[in-house]
């Protein structure tokens, strides 16, 4: 219990320390500090609002599949898309749909045509749904790489205003170096502290993205071989 006590009370002199360098630190910290607050406030703001509709994208594609499943042949399935409005493979189903009402096969002139070409439709219109969840996700590939550097920029500061500080006072001594080096390295902390959590979420997000990409295709392929019939 003394141990912990005391851990706690070096904790907490440490923050108060951390907090107080960062109060005490000039206006190019602050800017920089500033900077990095506002990319790791809006990376947390796009990792959160993506997941939410990922998560509903998902869920609605699962029950999408189950019911377009379940439906004979040539059903209209028209009403079961309208149940699912964030199912992107719902959309995607409407597209192929669409083509086969435009190209009927006595216009093109081949089923193996017909299913080229519709094919074809469903997969731009695929690009296009994923484009959209795509959307500011690549901001947190931009953080994850800028803000390191961003932070060694503060630090790269610190460590030149500590130097001027030692040829001021005419000393090397620790009470004159320590707060400019510190406050140096708290610009580091703050740019591994914004990029970190960026790069996890990109690279989160981005895998789920392939994911849909890759069960658009397999719908669409699903799809065109139940309506045509595999373009035979």
């Amino acid at each position: 219990m003394a141990l912990g006590l005391v851990v706690l009370q070096l904790g907490g002199g440490m923050r108060s320390s951390i907090w107080g360098l960062v109060l005490q630190a000039g206006p190019f910290a602050k800017g920089v500090l500033a900077v990095l607050l506002i990319m790791s406030v809006i990376c947390w703001a796009v990792i959160w609002n993506r997941a939410r509709l990922y998560g509903r994208v998902e869920k609605a594609d699962r029950g999408f599949l189950a019911a377009f499943r379940r439906l004979s042949r040539n059903a209209d399935f028209r009403l079961v898309c309208e149940q699912y409005p964030h199912s992107l493979l719902a959309r995607v189903a409407l597209v192929g749909l669409r083509g086969l009402e435009q190209h009927p096969i006595d216009a093109v002139g081949s089923a193996a045509l017909r299913y080229e070409i519709v094919q074809r439709a469903m997969d731009r219109s695929a690009s296009e749904e994923t484009a959209r969840l795509e959307r500011s996700v690549g901001f947190l590939a931009t953080t994850g790489s800028v803000s390191p550097f961003i932070g060694l920029l503060g630090t790269v500061w610190g460590v030149m205003a500590a130097f001027l500080n030692i040829g001021t006072q005419g000393s090397a001594s620790l009470v004159v170096v320590a707060p400019g080096i510190a406050e140096a390295l708290i610009a580091t902390i703050a740019g591994l502290a914004a990029a970190i959590p960026a790069v996890v979420g990109y690279n989160h997000l981005l895998g789920r993205l392939r994911d849909f990409s890759g069960s658009t295709s397999s719908f669409a392929t699903e799809f065109l071989d139940l309506r045509i019939g595999g373009g035979q």
